[in-house]
C-alpha cells in the first residue's frame, strides 16, 4: 500500500483565472447579502412604524 503523490499540472494562468472567478463570486455574494439585510431591516422598520 504505497502512497501516491497528486501532481499539480495546472498552469499559472488557470490558477489565476480560478482565483479571479472565486474572488468575483465572493464579492457578488457579499453584496447580495448586504442588500438583502438592508431590505429586511427596512421592511422591519416599516412594519413596526405601521403598527404603532
Amino acid at each position: 500500500m504505497g502512497t501516491t503523490a497528486v501532481l499539480n499540472n495546472n498552469s499559472p494562468l488557470e490558477s489565476l483565472a480560478a482565483f479571479a472567478l472565486t474572488f468575483t463570486a465572493g464579492i457578488l455574494s457579499a453584496l447580495a447579502m448586504s442588500r438583502y439585510v438592508e431590505k429586511v431591516r427596512r421592511d422591519a422598520l416599516n412594519a413596526s412604524s405601521q403598527t404603532a
